[in-house]
């Protein structure tokens, strides 16, 4: 993944995570079991008329939409990009591991390996036995 889009991306984590926030942060706690008081009495209404229906305008929407789209992009680009950084890395080095793993040759240090754990795990136990 290119250097430059990391900082990007986390700076859109970040965001998204204050985004979420803000709502949870507004929500008023239980009362366990205390009553509520009472709301005040409503205003009057406003006698002016308004032509808006105080929603977002058009191009307020698209810019969001298509907000919503490049962050979308670019987290799918990030992932694909790192899964072909991950299999170039692998397939240089995983070939030659899976040539000699394949041939039924085993490992030449492994008997050697398991001997001395086994040895080791009999030591340990007989010095067990010992403290007893």
């Amino acid at each position: 993944m290119p250097v430059r889009l990391k900082p990007l991306l986390a700076l859109a984590a970040l965001a998204c995570a204050l985004a979420c926030a803000a709502p949870a942060t507004a929500q008023q706690a239980p009362t366990l079991g205390q009553e509520s008081t009472p709301s005040q009495a409503a205003a009057p209404p406003d006698t002016t008329t308004s032509t808006s229906n105080g929603g977002l305008k058009t191009w307020q929407q698209i810019l969001i939409f298509s907000a919503g789209i490049v962050l979308i992009a670019g987290i799918g680009f990030a992932i694909v990009g790192d899964a072909r950084e991950r299999s170039r890395k692998l397939g240089r080095h995983g070939d030659r591991e899976a040539a000699t793993a394949g041939s039924g040759v085993p490992h030449k240090h492994r008997a050697q390996a398991k001997a001395r754990a086994r040895a080791k795990g009999r030591a340990s136990k007989a010095q067990r036995r010992k403290n007893r």
